[in-house]
């Protein structure tokens, strides 16, 4: 049986290398930048997106995150995006999920928590295919 693809979007090679150790039931495709990761998302069409909002050149800040978000929602609305964020900030969660974002996930990653999120998003991914 095929994995399903997630696209794990993070300036930190440690946090890419973690997800996708802990991650071992998907096919993991990586980026790290905001080109990157929509190549990797035209070239795969992951049902399944991590993305970290602070992506260079403004890794302090969301603008990069933010921008990878409405150019996937633009592209494909059923695809889950799951925020993983080290910003505490509660705007920046709600401004992810009224931008399409399935979750809003805080740093540091706790993998097996994660993994029930993901889990949750791929099958609601799933029911969506299925009403279509």
């Amino acid at each position: 049986m095929l994995k399903p693809k997630i696209l794990i979007v993070d300036d930190d090679e440690g946090i890419r290398t973690q997800l996708k150790w802990g991650l071992e039931n998907y096919e993991t495709i990586t980026a790290d930048t905001r080109l990157q990761a929509i190549e990797q998302f035209e070239l795969h069409q992951p049902p399944l997106v991590t993305l970290d909002l602070g992506l260079p050149p403004d890794a302090e800040g969301t603008a990069e995150g933010f921008a990878v978000l409405k150019q996937i929602m633009d592209r494909a609305p059923d695809t889950k995006v799951i925020i993983i964020s080290g910003s505490g900030d509660p705007a920046n969660a709600e401004k992810a999920r009224s931008h399409g974002a399935f979750e809003y996930y805080p740093k540091p990653v706790e993998i097996n928590r994660l993994q029930q999120v993901i889990e949750q998003a791929y099958a609601d991914y799933q029911a969506n295919l299925h009403k279509n």
